[in-house]
């Protein structure tokens, strides 16, 4: 299948946070409250104009900020959003914060090619390693590790009005 991956202007920010919504609501069925998923597919619209607003704000204060679009077959199915770690203890790292894939474009080599892609742009941020932060009872856990990510720390996630844990790895980029 043809696919590419771009950079986000403002027009494609209605694709990438429909993206993001869908493959939450795909990803976290069972293991996020269903309020809080059902939330945010009822404030799409409202997010992406939140989005559309702020997306100068956030280029301009926040060079290292970048988000991309999967297109497969040109339609947009996966997300990558990345920049400078949030991380404490690990501020001379990259993160990726979020690498999003919706169910049916899973399982056909394209999670690989967004993670590699991702590495490869933080490695053009001029970082040597990359954190990953992902919620513990999530299955893409085992991708991070089959990718060569390596466990660092466990910690608590606010989603909505509830914690859950998070797990926290490190990737080396040499």
């Amino acid at each position: 299948m043809a696919y590419s991956i771009k950079e986000i202007e403002k027009k494609d920010i209605y694709d990438f946070m429909y993206v993001n919504t869908m493959s939450w609501t795909e990803t976290y069925k069972g293991i996020i409250d269903d309020s809080f998923l059902e939330k945010i597919v009822n404030e799409l619209e409202k997010n992406v104009e939140r989005q559309v607003n702020l997306f100068d704000k956030y280029k301009s204060e926040d060079p290292n900020y970048k988000r991309y679009i999967l297109y497969v077959n040109n339609e947009s199915v996966g997300v990558i959003g990345l920049g400078d770690s949030r991380v404490d203890g690990y501020k001379d790292a990259g993160e990726l914060y979020c690498i999003y894939l919706l169910k049916k474009a899973q399982k056909h080599g394209y999670g690989k090619i967004m993670f590699d892609y991702a590495k490869d742009r933080i490695k053009e941020l001029g970082y040597k390693s990359m954190i990953v932060q992902c919620l513990k009872d999530n299955k893409t856990n085992e991708f991070y590790k089959h990718m060569g990510c390596v466990l660092i720390d466990s910690k608590l996630r606010k989603v909505g009005d509830k914690e859950y844990m998070e797990n926290v790895y490190l990737h080396n980029l040499d």
